[in-house]
């Protein structure tokens, strides 16, 4: 009995430092890239947020304009053929409008289109503080795409959503985020790429370039902590 215990204790060992491992790992790897981005204190004076800047589809560009106060609300307008698209989030409530696809009005967001939203309104990073805002991460290893090789790191929020981060393993920049979506009951697998990252005021990195696959959201202008009327956030 006693032989079979040493090694039974031996394997808990080796898994436990292992899982200790891999969870430092992931830490190191996303500290790397919170520094890449221009680093956790200057993220942490970031309360609000102005992004001037158009959608390119099919050879077209159409201009929108993003007001965002830190873990409070964002507010998405643009404008096409005389049609006015919004989107607003809220902590608690959400409201979008596209007279394009039979939305003439701000009509309510559900349930779960809210949830998909509400981590957005976290303007910082959601890796900055991750533990403190009730995240996990998890390491999931070493992938290849583009002739270059990724970090993949899984960030959980505490509303459950997932994502799958690509951290260059050379610039520690994300490369492209993969989400799974709920629409119309059904999941829907998302990848989005993050291109063209500049620096702007305070000395944070953000890409100005984020390609969705059908669309391009092409940045042209970004106010950092601008004095923004949080009656924006409401369906008046």
């Amino acid at each position: 009995m006693k032989k079979l215990f040493i090694p039974m204790l031996l394997v808990a060992s080796l898994i436990g430092s292992s899982i200790r491992v891999q969870a430092q790992t992931a830490d190191e790897i996303v500290d790397k890239y919170i520094t890449a981005i221009g680093g956790k204190e200057n993220w942490k004076k970031v309360q609000s947020m102005k992004v001037d800047g158009a959608i390119q589809v099919q050879g077209l560009e159409i201009p929108y304009t993003v007001n965002a106060v830190h873990m409070k609300g964002s507010r998405m307008q643009g404008e096409f053929q005389g049609n006015v698209f919004i989107e607003i989030t809220t902590p608690t409530k959400g409201w979008s409008q596209n007279p394009m696809s039979g939305k003439a009005t701000l009509q309510p967001m559900t349930d779960d289109e809210l949830k998909t939203k509400v981590d957005d309104l976290d303007i910082q990073s959601p890796f900055i503080d991750y533990k403190e805002k009730g995240s996990t991460i998890e390491s999931l290893g070493k992938d290849e795409e583009d002739g270059n090789e990724y970090f993949k790191i899984k960030l959980t929020t505490k509303n459950k959503n997932e994502s799958t981060y690509f951290i260059d393993t050379k610039t520690f920049l994300v490369y492209k985020q993969e989400t799974v979506l709920k629409q119309e009951g059904q999941e829907v697998k998302m990848a989005v790429k993050s291109l063209d990252y500049q620096t702007i005021d305070g000395g944070i990195k953000i890409p100005f370039k984020v390609d969705q696959g059908q669309m391009i959201m092409a940045t042209k202008k970004v106010t950092v902590n601008p004095t923004i009327d949080e009656k924006l956030f409401s369906n008046n």
